[in-house]
């Protein structure tokens, strides 16, 4: 009885985390179009520290440590996945396009594809609301004109127009969405059918067992 008793636990407990996927990233997104950046911040780090903690009791702490890496680079994969979705989808629906003036450049060297961002302001000099833009594969300077589609409240960052791509990025957002969902039911399946992993005592640099 209590062995049911624990395996109804893990699956309801499974089933709440793979529900938790988009209910967190989407629901989280939606709600930062209307709270502060400080708000959304906090409220980020509240599901995302709860749902990896949710997971690690899913799988036991034998798996802790890299399960808690692991899971933390995909929520916050999905997290900007749906961020960039709800962006293309505001710029989209209500943003403007302007030709602005480059202000200010950030190049960031490190890494196999470096890439640059731009602060862009309007013709009268005043700048663009969240108005950093990404152009890859293309070098600007300060004082070249830029056409960007910008979000007149802010919300979203601007963009080159050819950037704003809401099919691809929902696209992109179901996708990865989809695939922690996914890893995560496999996960619950796995320790239903076979129990928490047990964790494995690393060996001493003399050999021989760690002593308890």
């Amino acid at each position: 009885m209590a062995r049911t008793g624990g395996r109804r636990g893990t699956v309801a407990l499974a089933v709440a985390l793979v529900a938790a996927v988009p209910a967190g990233t989407f629901g989280l997104v939606a709600v930062s179009t209307y709270v502060s950046g400080g708000l959304a911040v906090l409220l980020g780090l509240a599901l995302g520290i709860g749902w990896i903690v949710g997971l690690v009791r899913l799988v036991g702490a034998g798996a802790g440590c890299w399960l808690a890496a692991v899971g933390a680079l995909l929520w916050l994969a999905a997290l900007a996945s749906v961020y960039s979705a709800r962006d293309s989808m505001i710029l989209g629906a209500s943003g403007l396009t302007t030709t602005g003036r480059v202000t200010a450049t950030h190049d960031r060297p490190q890494g196999k594809h470096p890439d640059s961002t731009y602060d862009v302001a309007d013709e009268h000099g005043v700048p663009i609301p969240n108005g950093t833009v990404a152009a890859r594969l293309r070098s600007h300077a300060v004082g070249d004109l830029l056409t960007v589609r910008y979000d007149p409240r802010g919300v979203a960052g601007a963009r080159l127009p050819e950037n704003v791509d809401l099919p691809r990025d929902l696209a992109g957002a179901l996708g990865v969405n989809a695939f922690l969902m996914a890893a995560t039911a496999g996960l619950g399946v796995a320790v239903v059918r076979n129990g928490r992993p047990r964790r494995v005592p690393f060996p001493r640099p003399g050999g021989g067992p760690r002593p308890r």
